[in-house]
C-alpha cells in the first residue's frame, strides 16, 4: 500500500525505524538509498529514532558512518540511549526470574544468552554462538547464569528452531507470567524481557525525552516484536518481507528491506 495522501507529512516530526529485516538486510547491511533518504529527511529536521533488539554497543557498530540517529531504543526497549549514547532509561530482569530462566535455558538444547551492559553472556556453548557473535559483531563472554545474581541484566535471548522456541515461550511465561514477556524479533529469535517492556513502551519514553508523541511519529518494523509499536504511532508500517499477519494488523505495507522499502515509502509520503 503507498503513503496515504490523506496523512499530514508536516505532522510526522519522528521516524522510528527496526534494524533487521527493516533497514539491514539478511548480510546485515544498510542500503545506500536507505541512508541517504533517512540523513535528507534528518537534514529537513526530522528525529530519527532506531528501535531494535540489538543493544547499544552492536547497533552502533553496524550502522558505522551510514547515518547518525537522534536516539536508540535499544534491547527490545529495555533501554534508551541519545545522541551521543548517554543513557536516558533502562529496566533489568527481575532477580527472581533469573532461576526461572536458568533452568528453561539448561532444559532446551538452544542458544541462550543474555545481556548484561555491553557484553552477551552464555551459559554453555552451542553451534549458535558463532552465528550470534557474526550476527552482532561481537564476541560472547561464557560465564555460569548462576553467577549473575545481582546483575543488571537487559534481556535473554533464545536461538533456535521456531517449534523449540514456542515450547521455551510457553514454559518461560507459564513460569513467570508477571515477571517476563517474551517476542519473536524472527521466526528462529526469541527476546524474553521484563514484563512491561517492549519497543511501543520503549519509543514511548524516548519520544517524552525528545519532546514528542506517538501521534507524530511514523514507524518501520517486520516481526513480532515492532507490532505493538506499529499499532501505537501515528502511521505504522509493515515491510514487504514481514510476515502476513504482520502485515495485516496495521494500514501500510511498504516494499521489502531488499527492495529499499523504508527510503521508497519514505520519498513518497515526504515528496522527496
Amino acid at each position: 500500500m503507498t503513503a496515504s495522501k490523506n496523512l499530514d507529512p508536516s505532522k510526522l516530526r519522528f521516524i522510528a525505524m527496526d534494524m533487521d529485516g527493516t533497514i539491514l538486510d539478511e548480510g546485515y547491511q544498510l542500503s545506500p538509498h536507505v541512508a541517504d533518504t533517512l540523513k535528507k529527511l534528518q537534514n529537513q529536521g526530522k528525529k530519527l529514532i532506531i528501535a531494535t533488539g540489538r543493544i547499544y554497543k552492536a547497533a552502533k557498530i553496524v550502522l558505522a558512518d551510514s547515518f547518525e540517529p537522534d536516539a536508540f531504543v535499544c534491547t527490545n526497549g529495555a533501554d534508551i540511549y541519545n545522541r551521543d549514547g548517554t543513557i536516558l532509561a533502562s529496566h533489568h530482569i527481575p532477580t527472581e526470574a533469573l532461576p526461572i530462566l536458568t533452568k528453561v535455558s539448561r532444559d532446551h538444547d538452544v542458544l541462550f544468552c543474555c545481556y548484561v551492559g555491553e557484553r552477551w553472556i552464555y551459559d554453555r556453548y552451542s553451534p549458535g554462538v558463532d552465528f550470534y557473535e557474526k550476527r552482532t559483531g561481537m564476541k560472547g563472554v561464557r560465564k555460569n547464569f548462576d553467577s549473575l545474581v545481582g546483575e543488571d541484566i537487559l534481556k535473554f535471548l533464545a536461538v533456535g528452531p521456531n517449534e523449540k522456541l514456542l515450547e521455551m515461550r510457553e514454559t518461560i511465561l507459564n513460569s513467570a507470567p508477571d515477571l517476563l514477556d517474551a517476542f519473536f524479533s524472527h521466526e528462529t529469535m526469541l527476546e524474553i524481557v521484563a514484563s512491561g517492556v517492549s519497543k511501543r513502551q520503549g519509543l514511548e519514553e524516548c519520544l517524552r525525552y525528545l519532546g514528542g508523541s506517538l501521534e507524530e511519529t511514523i514507524a518501520f518494523g517486520d516481526a513480532e516484536n515492532d507490532l505493538e509499536m506499529l499499532r501505537s504511532v501515528k502511521v505504522g508500517v509493515a515491510m514487504g518481507n514481514a510476515h502476513s499477519y504482520i502485515q495485516t494488523a496495521v494500514p501500510y505495507v511498504t516494499a521489502s528491506v531488499d527492495d529499499d522499502g523504508v527510503a521508497r515509502f519514505l520519498e513518497e509520503l515526504f515528496g522527496i
